[in-house]
């Protein structure tokens, strides 16, 4: 499955927000106390909000300009189409992670069983040996290399598929073996809002305060 890749204007002044979104159940008995959660999601919902100061109607090249973002919106027919996001490409963040459990931003995805065939792959995040958090990876954008227990695994002794992101050995690793990956990944998101709200403050010169986008949740 393939999906179109949202291209930013670059504008003039142009800001960027990144929260992270959970879903818990709560369970209070009448009395207040033994209160009972639940998560519903191993891994946050991501909202982005975007907004530009200045944007041109008619732009050098069509991906620069504010029509675009307005016909993109409008292709995507509002919330209802999904794209892929990478906020890396325009420098907002570093979406990376290397092969190295002892860093706070890694790929360490799980261990083999020995019968387990299929794991998703995660970006961590640690403190020494204790993973803390972990998100699902959806796309993979360049795969770096696929580990086990450290070392590099040959390409021929597994696939690698996205939406979400999972890798499948041809042989079940071992049990206890460590699975991990390096590379770089993207969002796959949707429009938060059914509108959007350009203002017109010159002619042919835009504005828009809020472009919200929401992860899918896979």
């Amino acid at each position: 499955m393939s999906y179109p890749l949202i291209t930013l204007p670059k504008g003039v002044t142009w800001g960027y927000s990144k929260s992270p979104k959970f879903s818990t159940i709560v369970q209070t008995p009448p009395s207040g106390r033994g209160q009972v959660r639940a998560t519903l999601q191993t891994s946050p919902v991501w909202e982005f909000e975007l907004d530009w100061n200045y944007l041109k109607e008619n732009g050098v090249t069509t991906a620069n300009d504010f029509q675009y973002l307005q016909d993109f919106y409008c292709t995507m027919r509002g919330g209802f189409g999904a794209f892929l996001f990478d906020p890396s490409l325009y420098n907002l963040e570093r979406l990376s992670v290397v092969q190295d459990i002892t860093q706070p931003s890694n790929g360490f995805s799980g261990q083999g069983d020995g019968s387990t065939k299929t794991f998703q792959l995660y970006r961590s995040s640690t403190a020494p040996g204790v993973a803390t958090f972990v998100e699902a990876i959806q796309n993979i954008t360049l795969m770096g290399g696929i580990y086990i227990n450290g070392t590099l695994a040959s390409p021929g002794s597994y696939t690698q598929t996205n939406f979400p992101a999972q890798v499948t050995f041809t042989t079940a690793p071992a049990s206890g073996a460590a699975i991990s990956w390096a590379g770089n990944y993207n969002y796959l998101v949707h429009f938060a809002d059914e509108k959007i709200d350009p203002q017109q403050f010159m002619f042919e010169l835009w504005e828009l305060k809020s472009l919200r986008l929401e992860s899918v949740y896979l």
